[in-house]
């Protein structure tokens, strides 16, 4: 989704759309945007805190903090400085035709500070921004963590009836996202996405409830996405209505993709031995590429559509190389937090 979504950004303007390259507009590719923002980086929130309980049962505090500063804060700080510089150097170039060569533009970038989305080309963090909360969120609220997680006995939320956790879900976003934001981003917002993930869904019981419910949140979801598609079209202005529109589908799509996640997607093959541990530095990577493989494919002579196809492949294709280019080396490696795979001898595993 990283790819098509980042893609789109490519090919929208206007008061709430901008990005490091604009090739043209495809009012069509808006609809991805307007659907699925409201909840996917929400959704990696509310993982996030889930994979924090389990993690929590086989690490103590101490370990548990050492793998966050490995796994999170060293790609942060890497990517900061050795890779997120690049989308900035490039939006100064596409908007605003910078002469000077990239490594004299790299102190622009520490030096220029604006709204921190980098699109003008001054200072930003970037797609990390989102593994930075995450390490915030890990330590901030790792004493509370671990003491709920070695507690022998632990509320049984699946008796929650599946009606208040939509609503109760949906209040506690409508309020959290109305302060403490930064960046655009609700820092609120999302540590209570970390925390639900982290309560609910390390629930067996919980998890059962919603993948019976499948049905009825996965139509909730699917409905609310087309809601707010018709809703643009009707040209609603209210902003207290796209305010309670954008959390409805916030809570609803990280419910909705869980419980059919559970129904359908509780398996393994190939794509996904892959895939799962290709995840994060795939994320790490992907945004600089695509921005990278914009600005030389928006200049092509062709329609912008198919820009936007050969955008996506490309930029996906080429992350994917990169990934495996990464993991073989090591220094490589250790800034992109990629893990060490695991060596089998015999009936033996050694990490």
């Amino acid at each position: 989704m990283l790819f098509p979504f980042h893609a789109s950004m490519c090919f929208l303007s206007g008061v709430y759309y901008s990005f490091y390259v604009y090739g043209g507009e495809i009012p069509a590719l808006r609809y991805i945007d307007l659907s699925v923002y409201p909840w996917w980086m929400s959704l990696l929130f509310a993982l996030a805190g889930a994979s924090t309980f389990f993690a929590l049962k086989k690490r103590t505090a101490a370990e548990y903090a050492k793998e966050r500063v490995l796994r999170l804060l060293v790609p942060f700080v890497s990517g900061l400085l050795l890779w997120i510089p690049i989308q900035s150097f490039i939006a100064d170039v596409f908007f605003n035709d910078y002469q000077g060569g990239y490594f004299r533009h790299y102190s622009v970038f520490f030096t220029k500070w604006t709204d921190l989305t980098g699109y003008d080309g001054g200072f930003t963090p970037g797609h990390l921004w989102f593994i930075l909360f995450l390490f915030v969120y890990s330590l901030v609220f790792l004493p509370f963590n671990i003491w709920y997680v070695k507690r022998d006995k632990k509320p049984d939320l699946s008796k929650i009836p599946v009606v208040v956790l939509i609503i109760g879900g949906f209040a506690l976003l409508c309020a959290g996202g109305l302060v403490a934001n930064v960046g655009g981003k609700g820092v609120l917002e999302f540590a209570l996405c970390f925390l639900l993930g982290f309560f609910l869904f390390t629930d067996d019981k919980v998890i059962e409830k919603l993948k019976r419910n499948w049905i009825l949140l996965g139509g909730l979801w699917l409905a609310m996405m087309i809601f707010r598609c018709v809703m643009w079209n009707v040209g609603i202005e209210s902003k207290l209505f796209w305010y309670l529109d954008f959390r409805a589908l916030e809570w609803t799509g990280i419910l909705g993709a869980v419980a059919v996640g559970a129904r359908f997607l509780d398996f393994k093959n190939g794509f996904t031995s892959y895939f799962s541990p290709a995840c994060f530095p795939i994320y790490w990577l992907h945004q600089t590429v695509l921005a990278a493989a914009a600005f030389f494919i928006v200049k092509i002579d062709c329609a912008n559509f198919a820009q936007f196809i050969l955008i996506t492949v490309v930029s996906f294709a080429v992350t994917v190389g990169l990934h495996e280019i990464c993991k073989r080396i090591d220094p490589l490696r250790f800034i992109t937090g990629i893990k060490k795979p695991e060596k089998s001898r015999g009936d033996i595993t050694v990490k």
